[in-house]
């Protein structure tokens, strides 16, 4: 977690109070004014009258070259400092010299150095603070705190401290904090801290503590500094932010529960500081994603609406994440569904919402990730007013998926069916409806799919025709799949025509052109073409880049092509070659199934006994088994002691 340099710097400003330069200019005139006769160098006094003139005539360009004259001379004089004084003041007030009013204002603070230096007795040390001050004020103004910290610590020297010295502190401390230069910042604050009680000592202890955090470089010392301003005003509007700063502090340095601890404060005491909504987005952050306890729980169900609305919330998906799962955990339907509904809005790639799921489901809280999930699988849109304006969307295509592909993973296949059939009720050939529904080709693959397995082939056709006719899809899978249930649910002139799409879309050698092919020989085997398809389903049979599956599956259909035409020898004899092929896979367990079947048609009992009893052996848990045993039970006990497969 870190403190932004602008929240703090923000807060330090507004406890600081700028002393005006035009009042201490005239005080310094008046000052001067008496020992304006004093004997100067003939060179220096010649260029400083001149430097009046032309400040008089507002002509910048020739007092500053003159001014740069006068800085360049070695000696200096009170007349001369008080002509670049009064130079400086002129290009303050002018509004467009800003660069050139902050180099005069450096060069009347060497030329006080020079003076004091060659004449120690020309000026006192208050003259020559407060000559000093006006030019760090005008540093500072013009953005060159460094320059202006520079001539702060000459004050310092002097033994002045004056209110004017210490809101000059406060001003250069905070344009130092802005441009990183912490260590002189904690410097600048440090002088204000040592220099005793101050109206402006609260604000200096909370800017040192800042530089220290912000610095990184010694926790532990930031710590000590973010204490010493808890401890003298615990009353200050900035605890907050301390005690947000404290927190960072503690994490940085695995003091994880003190950082709790501060957390708790600021929740039980400063809920509504905008330091509290920042240190809950950086504990989030810093945390695993799972559900909190104690106050952090509370509050974020509590104020679940209100932390939603907060741009600085929902700028990471995490906060609102860890809300969902405490919601979820504590049975907060409101608080549920507000975070939900963020999530669906903002996820935009869907990690997020596969890890909420993820984390549930992990924790065996499947009721919990059903129910989430529905929310982003059947997104209900919030009712709003007719504006005319563009909808919004409720949902991201990502979240809308990741929840559909968790649905698939987990065999929640009833949910996608359920949600496909209310879907149907969007399609209105607009993609902006998809497309406020986060509903994708992804999606609606998923919605398609889930029909298939939960029985409802019909309708899963449909979804396929559109995921391709209007959805465009060409990749094979999706061809296939569109074959496939074309094959089993549609006609055979659309079979065809799905199969041939799904064959154009690879290479005639690809091994996934065993795949068409024993879709296109179930389709030749409807329209009892039996011959043309048992010769599609040996070509898969000899095609050795094919899987084992598909081989052993094609074998098995020719099996069954002859068991169709009642020729049962002939069946027996192709089923006893799945076994070559299939192992022990699920297709040897259909051809002993089968087999068993062609005996008994033989009145061989013996042999099918023998069939049904290999199959509940070797393969009790086929799906094949249970219709075996019932088999078996109405044969004879007596069976064949060689596998009839194998003869």
């Amino acid at each position: 977690m870190t403190v932004t340099q602008n929240q703090s710097n923000h807060s330090l400003r507004q406890t600081t109070t700028r002393w005006k330069s035009i009042g201490l200019v005239c005080v310094l005139l008046a000052w001067l004014a008496p020992t304006f006769a004093t004997a100067d160098d003939s060179e220096l006094a010649a260029a400083t009258g001149q430097l009046l003139q032309q400040t008089h005539g507002a002509k910048w360009d020739d007092a500053i070259a003159t001014a740069r004259t006068i800085a360049a001379n070695e000696g200096s004089s009170i007349r001369s400092i008080a002509a670049l004084v009064q130079l400086a003041r002129r290009l303050d007030s002018s509004g467009n010299q800003v660069e050139n009013a902050a180099d005069v204002h450096d060069m009347a603070a060497y030329a006080v150095m020079r003076l004091r230096e060659s004449d120690p007795n020309s000026l006192s040390a208050e003259q020559t603070a407060n000559l000093l001050l006006s030019a760090a004020n005008g540093l500072s103004r013009s953005g060159r705190p460094t320059d202006a910290h520079r001539w702060l610590g000459e004050v310092s020297q002097l033994g002045v401290t004056s209110p004017e010295w210490t809101a000059t502190c406060m001003a250069v401390a905070s344009g130092l904090l802005d441009d990183g230069q912490l260590e002189l910042a904690q410097s600048t604050y440090n002088m204000v801290i040592d220099s005793g009680d101050s109206p402006q000592l609260a604000t200096a202890r909370l800017g040192l503590a800042w530089c220290t955090a912000m610095s990184g470089e010694d926790d532990q010392a930031a710590l000590t500094a973010i204490d010493q301003f808890l401890k003298h005003h615990s009353e200050h509007a900035d605890v907050p932010s301390a005690l947000l700063m404290q927190m960072s502090c503690q994490f940085r340095t695995g003091q994880s529960e003190s950082a709790d601890q501060t957390l708790e404060r600021l929740l039980t005491q400063h809920a509504d500081s905008s330091a509290c909504l920042q240190a809950i987005v950086s504990h989030c952050g810093n945390h695993p994603l799972e559900p909190c306890d104690g106050p952090l729980a509370d509050h974020l169900i509590t104020h679940a609406k209100k932390l939603i609305a907060s741009p600085q919330f929902t700028s990471t998906l995490k906060p609102a994440a860890i809300g969902l799962l405490v919601s979820a955990h504590k049975n907060d339907a409101n608080a549920e569904s507000i975070y939900a509904s963020a999530i669906a809005t903002r996820d935009q790639t869907g990690d997020m919402t596969a890890a909420i799921l993820e984390q549930l489901t992990s924790n065996d809280l499947d009721a919990d990730a059903q129910r989430i999930a529905m929310r982003w699988i059947s997104p209900v849109a919030p009712k709003q007013p007719n504006t005319g304006q563009d909808a919004d969307p409720i949902i991201t295509a990502g979240v809308r998926e990741s929840a559909c592909r968790w649905a698939g993973r987990t065999s929640n296949w009833s949910i996608l069916a359920m949600a496909a059939k209310d879907e149907e009720s969007f399609f209105d050939g607009n993609d902006q409806t998809a497309e406020l529904r986060g509903r994708n080709l992804h999606v609606e693959r998923l919605f398609a799919e889930a029909l298939l397995q939960t029985g409802d082939a019909k309708s899963s056709l449909k979804w396929w025709q559109r995921i391709v006719d209007e959805g465009g899809a060409d990749d094979f899978p999706t061809l296939l799949r569109l074959a496939e249930t074309a094959s089993s649910s549609g006609s055979i002139t659309e079979a065809a025509q799905r199969i041939a799409a799904a064959r154009a879309a690879i290479s005639p050698t690809s091994p996934q052109s065993a795949l068409v092919n024993l879709l296109a020989a179930d389709v030749e085997v409807r329209q009892a073409n039996f011959d043309r398809g048992r010769a599609l389903l040996e070509s898969v049979v000899r095609l050795g880049s094919a899987d084992e599956d598909a081989r052993g599956r094609a074998q098995w259909m020719i099996g069954e092509t002859y068991y169709i035409q009642e020729r049962f020898g002939e069946a027996i004899n192709a089923y006893r070659l799945v076994e070559g092929i299939s192992g022990e896979g699920q297709w040897t367990a259909a051809a002993l199934v089968q087999a068993g079947k062609s005996f008994e048609q033989l009145g061989r009992t013996r042999e099918a006994a023998f069939c049904y009893s290999t199959l509940v052996r070797r393969f009790a848990n086929s799906q094949h088994a249970n219709g075996a045993r019932r088999r078996l039970a109405a044969l004879s006990p007596d069976a064949s002691s060689e596998s009839p497969l194998r003869r």
